[in-house]
């Protein structure tokens, strides 16, 4: 009966051990996917066509439509209606690969994700402004007195 309790105990175990080894897998790709990133007109600023994204990511060029057709991610066009990338799309991108790849998401937990990243941002982007009014109130007022 204890070898069976400790046979028990070790599977146990090494099933625990497993489970963080793959906890701290996804842990260092969502640290990496929530980090906040310097936003900059250069970022942003559309610059490469299909072929060349889906080289930098190592995504077909298929794939990449239809992750646009999903609404995953949404590339510029140019005026001849060319699909134009920016760096913050190869980002995402490189976010959304690791995710299925690394940590076994599907397309729906990677909409998921990204829909928290984005609320997130905005979330902070929120805490930002009323820091700032909050900063310029307590000036004003002490300014007043």
């Amino acid at each position: 009966m204890a070898n069976e309790n400790y046979r028990q105990m070790l599977s146990l175990n090494e099933l625990a051990e497993d489970k963080l080894e793959e906890i701290n897998k996804a842990y260092a790709v969502l640290s990496n996917l929530f980090k906040p990133r310097q936003s900059s007109a250069s970022s942003s600023e559309p610059r490469y066509v299909i072929s060349v994204t889906s080289r930098m990511v190592g995504i077909e060029a298929h794939t990449l439509r239809y992750y646009e057709r999903l609404r995953l991610i949404q590339p510029r066009r140019s005026g001849g209606n060319t699909r134009l990338y920016s760096q913050d799309d190869v980002d995402q991108l490189c976010c959304i690969k690791a995710l299925m790849s690394d940590l076994g998401v599907n397309l729906a937990g990677v909409e998921v994700a990204l829909h928290l990243v984005r609320r997130m941002e905005e979330v902070q982007r929120q805490v930002e402004e009323m820091e700032d009014k909050l900063k310029r109130l307590v000036e004003d007022d002490v300014a007043s007195d």
